[in-house]
């Protein structure tokens, strides 16, 4: 019931992708060429993306990329739907706890990453909490796909020492997202699989 930190990335990008506010231009040139995957070397995360198919189907990616300076439909309700199949979220606002017990739950027997994913819950909480039941316009929980957009970037830029890779191009990629880059700036052409 694990699945690889990339399929926290391609979530992220997905959410990311469909997102509420535009990414600055700033954030869309990449630091460099090489593969985040190749940065950190994280441990699975999510569950497989079977168990939240239904979620995609009910609120599909949108076939085209959306206009420049406008989000495309769907984000905060796939981040919420995601969030109640997983127990992580009840009436549209996330459940701290839950995220926390979900995250540590499929970390297995890392004390590490057990660490850090402890810490990334409680910063997005903290960075969404004051969202509370706010809805978008389809009537999906902001704080959701908020949340979701959260989490991947953080996971990242906290990856410990053990798991990091020492580079330039590694710390330039940090540097990147704690500018407030969405994780999905770092790869170049289709998410990776």
């Amino acid at each position: 019931m694990k699945l690889e930190f990339a399929l926290l990335t391609v979530v992220g990008l997905i959410a990311m992708s469909v997102g509420q506010q535009p990414i600055s231009q700033e954030c869309m040139t990449r630091p460099n060429d090489k593969n985040p995957k190749e940065c950190c070397k994280a441990p699975h995360v999510i569950p497989p993306k079977d168990q939240f198919k239904e979620c995609m189907q009910k609120f599909p990616k949108p076939s085209s990329p959306p206009t420049p300076g406008s989000a495309p439909p769907h984000h905060n309700c796939l981040a919420q739907c995601v969030f109640e199949q997983q127990g992580i979220m009840t009436d549209g606002v996330v459940n701290k706890d839950a995220a926390s017990s979900k995250m540590v739950a499929t970390l297995g027997s890392s004390p590490e990453w057990e660490t850090v994913a402890k810490n990334v819950v409680d910063t997005c909480y903290q960075k969404v909490s004051s969202l509370g039941a706010q809805k978008d316009s389809e009537g999906c929980s902001v704080m959701a796909g908020s949340f979701m957009d959260c989490m991947p970037s953080m996971m990242f830029t906290n990856c410990p020492a053990s798991a990091w890779t020492a580079s330039t191009e590694c710390e330039q990629m940090k540097a990147h997202l704690q500018k407030g880059c969405p994780i999905m700036t770092l790869w170049k052409g289709p998410p990776p699989h």
